[in-house]
């Protein structure tokens, strides 16, 4: 009789190596449908359940709430509910970050203006608070132990929480993740509190691992330098071909000098079971791995099961059966949260997913209680219907908003009341080429970690030229278009 767990996955060679490897810092690098997840959450349960009478936590982070939910489940499915019985867990950097801010609050090793010592962290300032538009950015920095509000000139104007409202919010316990992190990189400069987090580290944790770690940026980075200084068990996995948030400060140069640092053992998972059914992905994968040129064939939306392109303009632009997940609309958050709830009917209708972004959207309408969504969907509803009869687009607009501000209990601006026409013009033609069946359209980085039988890509000049040429993993345009070209199982076609 077998003694292996029922749902237990066989292990390659390869994972079983990876996941089972004895060295205290190890690093795997993953390919692209390699089981870079499996071998995470395996080595997730063999570190949590090694050591019993060490009652430090066993910790894994990525970067995304999705990526953190997945591997959660699997260890939940693999290991049981026990597996993640606190202190073990599985969640955000962010969410470290804020628990090692908290406690130098509560050490007294840092003050927070009004003394708060548990904050109240946002994703974003622009959800929750008016924007005006400007060349400063507030920040802050810390004056010795304290915490202070400051503004950081920028080269273009950008949408930012008014200086009054930011002022108020930090001191009433309020700030948002990117603000945790100014505060850690200047409390890390600290000789005596880098020692102190060291010591804490040490004392809490027993084993650190990091999914995605091309994710990270220059903070992460020494986090993690600061956990392997400080004994832990650190395993770091990534693709430095997909890493895409340079937006956020990530730089693979700065992993690759820690791993040399700090002497890492290395680990390849270079089998995929993605395209192995299939020979021309499989030699697409190898030519974009090698840096040589591709040419790929062409298709038509419906040809597909999704379209990936490098920006939300991109898909837009395109064919209106390609129906994308999200609206950026750049006249502020009140008409892109409006948008959203608009396109997310149609998503809903179309694919039965959410719009991206939608809870993004409820936070900037001040809307939390289910009964207020339910109530404005007939309007949404009807504004769609009114888009379709091609009505005029101010009027559908002034009702709408109407509506919302009734019924959300909310007043944007004169500004931000203004007609997105260019928005209302997209998703009247989705609704016109609703009845050749759309096609959902994502970019590059909300199809990360994701897979399709075929994938279409739209390209810009750029990225066609570059594709000829071979892609280079040093450019995140390139790897954008690598997270793109590698989602497919069967075929990807230029749409």
């Amino acid at each position: 009789m077998s003694s292996r767990r029922p749902n237990t996955p066989v292990l390659t060679p390869e994972q079983l190596l990876a996941a089972a490897n004895p060295h205290r810092l190890l690093y795997v690098e993953a390919f692209p449908g390699s089981g870079k997840t499996t071998v995470s959450h395996q080595r997730f349960g063999l570190h949590r359940f090694a050591r019993t009478t060490d009652h430090r936590a066993v910790v894994a982070v990525s970067f995304t709430r999705s990526a953190t939910e997945e591997i959660r489940s699997r260890v939940i499915r693999q290991w049981g509910p026990s597996a993640l019985a606190w202190p073990h867990r599985i969640v955000t950097l962010d969410t470290i970050l804020n628990d090692l801010l908290t406690h130098l609050l509560r050490s007294g090793l840092l003050q927070w203006p009004g003394g708060h010592e548990k904050l109240e962290v946002l994703d974003t300032w622009r959800t929750h608070f008016p924007t005006t538009r400007t060349t400063a950015k507030p920040a802050l920095r810390l004056v010795g132990t304290q915490v202070s509000t400051t503004y950081l000139p920028e080269a273009k104007p950008n949408n930012h929480i008014r200086p009054a409202d930011f002022a108020a919010a930090v001191n009433n316990g309020r700030c948002t993740h990117e603000n945790v992190r100014e505060v850690l990189q200047g409390a890390l400069g600290i000789e005596s509190i880098r020692a102190h987090v060291t010591t804490y580290f040490a004392t809490t944790m027993r084993s650190l691992l990091v999914d995605e770690v091309y994710d990270a940026n220059d903070l992460d980075v020494e986090i993690i330098r600061i956990a392997a200084g400080a004994g832990l068990a650190v395993t770091l996995v990534g693709d430095p071909w997909q890493a895409l948030y340079a937006f956020r400060g990530a730089r693979p140069e700065s992993v690759r000098r820690l791993l040399g640092l700090l002497e890492f053992e290395r680990g390849e998972l270079r089998t995929t079971f993605r395209w192995h059914d299939s020979p021309a992905q499989t030699s697409l994968a190898r030519l974009l791995r090698r840096g040589k040129g591709a040419v790929l064939p062409t298709g038509a939306a419906r040809d597909v099961d999704v379209v990936l392109a490098r920006w939300w303009k991109t898909l837009w632009d395109g064919d209106p059966r390609i129906l994308p997940l999200a609206v950026r609309q750049s006249a502020g958050p009140f008409q892109e949260a409006v948008c959203t709830l608009l396109l997310n009917e149609l998503t809903q209708s179309a694919f039965g997913l959410p719009a991206a972004f939608l809870a993004d959207a409820w936070t900037a309408l001040g809307i939390e209680e289910a009964d207020t969504c339910e109530e404005l969907r007939p309007d949404l509803q009807s504004a769609l219907q009114r888009l379709a009869s091609h009505d005029d687009l101010g009027e559908i607009w002034t009702a709408l908003t109407d509506s919302v501000v009734t019924k959300a209990h909310i007043e944007p601006s004169g500004r931000q009341k203004r007609t997105p026409r260019k928005v209302l013009s997209n998703l009247r033609g989705r609704l016109e080429a609703a009845h050749e069946g759309p096609v959902p359209g994502l970019t590059c980085h909300q199809a990360k970690g994701r897979e399709w039988d075929r994938v279409g890509v739209r390209l810009e000049e750029s990225d066609a030229a570059a594709l000829r040429k071979g892609l280079d993993p040093a450019d995140e345009a390139h790897r954008s278009l690598y997270v793109a070209l590698t989602r497919a199982r069967e075929c990807s076609l230029v749409v």
